[in-house]
């Protein structure tokens, strides 16, 4: 998107899941519909979701270096970052750069047409 564009506002959202759906799954079969959780089982978990944590903070901090208007909110299972005021492209491109990848993220960009008819 054009910064100088005056017909649209891109609407970018990024949402930082805490369970990912790629090729990492967490280690839930050691503790879910098991007859018995093992210590070791919950020591798995922990250390992926301390991981994952890591990363989602690590990607907030990046996002907060080169942009300052978010509204961030937490959820259940994920972190929420929002903001009108940069390019979607910016974003992807600046997480690319510092190693992460594509499915650590969900980006989901909405134009909303500031006036007339599209």
């Amino acid at each position: 998107m054009r910064r100088d564009n005056e017909t649209c506002i891109q609407r970018t959202r990024l949402f930082f899941n805490f369970f990912e759906k790629s090729k990492e799954k967490a280690p839930f079969e050691g503790i879910i519909k098991v007859k018995k959780v093992t210590p070791e089982a919950v020591r798995n978990l922990n250390k992926f979701l301390s991981s994952r944590l890591e990363r989602i903070a690590a990607m907030m901090e990046l996002l907060a270096e080169i942009h300052t208007d978010w509204a961030i909110t937490g959820k259940k299972d994920y972190i929420l970052m929002e903001t009108e005021t940069l390019d979607f492209n910016d974003i992807v491109r600046t997480l690319r750069e510092h190693g992460f990848d594509d499915n650590e993220f969900i980006l989901k960009v909405e134009y909303t047409r500031k006036w007339g008819i599209l």
